[in-house]
């Protein structure tokens, strides 16, 4: 009886055998691989949501910015375009100067906005053109002329550092544009927009004044054009000629002020010089993950007060009278995920109102339409299309303003 009791307590202390520990290490493995694959799903999802919703922001901030910016175009000489009898001076070729170029003297077309289409897979560039004058935005006109200087008929709202855009329609239709530097002749009608340095009243917030000095340097010394009558449209003292483009190198919504050239750092293409970083003016980096933008006219061709949707078009209003009928512009971004994700999710090409995007490869190859070959991996990102239609407000408000 004792040799059974110590048999029984022998085979109660031998403990697990080998095949139990290795059935306990299987399930603990499996537990582990369960674990992490939840994980992982799990991070993959947060990722997929954190980046869905950087997109939808950036889509937002990008497409207001713009918005915000066309919805200003032709603030300060949208009766320039008012008809053949008054100012018909919308669409001319204006001579400017900015002794900050590398090239100070160029030129630029007086439209309220311009439409660019990009070749190939490019994006369009969509160039808006505004002032910001504190004064009711109508032209005034001048009689006598000099190079430097101009006799209106009431100078009222004209100020030293106004930038001003001065026309003629006949001989020929001319326009050039020029710093404002005095305003203090006794006649109390000429302007002049001289060369080098001159003074200005600074009016400070707490009702105090100052004076304050600069160089004139949108004053072309040798004026590329000899008015002796004509108009001229005050754009106040800040004036944009804002550029708009995607730059598909790092996939990012910019803006540059054409009429004001700051240069101070280097471009991500192109290298320093020694005149300095690059020579290009500095953009300003509003949005980043845009593939595209893509722009349309809206032509009111049959003057019946609205946009027919066969009235949508690419092609630039170049005509005098057709800045009359252009009424609204509408334009799409084309946002893209930041993170790839390991399966395709998008299947089709997104499209916009305009039609369908170009979409290209990660390697900036050209994908198909309908996509099939599994090289196509933008399909591994996800897309959002922003799209709005703005009116393009100054020009149907000034189509009704007299000089």
């Amino acid at each position: 009886m004792y040799s059974d009791l110590s048999k029984r307590r022998s085979r109660n202390q031998a403990g697990l055998s080998l095949v139990e520990i290795m059935v306990g290490v299987l399930i603990g493995m499996i537990g582990i691989i369960v674990i992490f694959q939840m994980l992982a799903t799990s991070e993959s999802r947060k990722r997929t949501v954190s980046a869905g919703s950087d997109v939808q922001v950036t889509g937002i901030i990008g497409l207001t910015s713009i918005e915000r910016d066309v919805r200003e175009a032709g603030y300060g000489f949208s009766s320039a375009g008012y008809d053949t009898g008054i100012t018909p001076v919308m669409g001319c070729m204006v001579n400017a100067y900015d002794t900050a170029r590398p090239t100070p003297a160029f030129t630029y077309r007086l439209t309220p906005i311009q439409i660019i289409q990009g070749a190939g897979t490019a994006s369009d560039t969509v160039i808006v053109l505004r002032g910001n004058g504190n004064t009711f935005p109508a032209a005034h006109v001048f009689t006598e002329s000099t190079d430097t200087s101009k006799k209106t008929r009431g100078r009222a709202g004209i100020s030293p550092r106004d930038y001003v855009l001065i026309g003629r329609v006949t001989p020929t239709l001319d326009c050039m544009t020029a710093e404002i530097t005095d305003v203090t002749d006794v006649d109390a009608l000429t302007i002049r927009h001289n060369q080098g340095s001159y003074s200005y009243t600074l009016y400070l917030p707490d009702g105090s004044t100052s004076v304050g000095t600069r160089i004139a340097r949108h004053n072309n010394a040798a004026p590329p054009t000899s008015f002796t009558a004509g108009y001229i449209f005050n754009l106040g003292n800040g004036p944009r000629r804002n550029i708009w483009t995607v730059n598909q190198v790092n996939q990012k919504l910019q803006v540059t002020n054409d009429l004001l050239h700051s240069d101070v750092t280097a471009s991500i293409t192109d290298p320093p010089t020694p005149a300095g970083p690059d020579g290009v003016n500095d953009p300003v980096e509003v949005a980043d993950n845009v593939i595209t933008l893509q722009a349309e006219y809206g032509i009111d061709a049959n003057n019946n007060g609205r946009i027919e949707s066969s009235e949508w078009t690419t092609t630039d209003p170049a005509a005098v009278v057709q800045w009359a009928n252009v009424l609204a512009v509408r334009l799409a971004l084309l946002v893209r995920s930041g993170q790839f994700e390991r399966t395709t999710v998008t299947t089709t090409v997104p499209s916009w109102a305009g039609g369908q995007f170009t979409i290209t490869n990660l390697d900036g190859s050209a994908s198909s339409s309908t996509p099939a070959d599994p090289a196509n991996n933008w399909r591994n990102y996800r897309y959002r299309v922003y799209e709005t239609v703005i009116p393009l407000r100054n020009m149907l408000w000034g189509s009704n303003i007299r000089p």
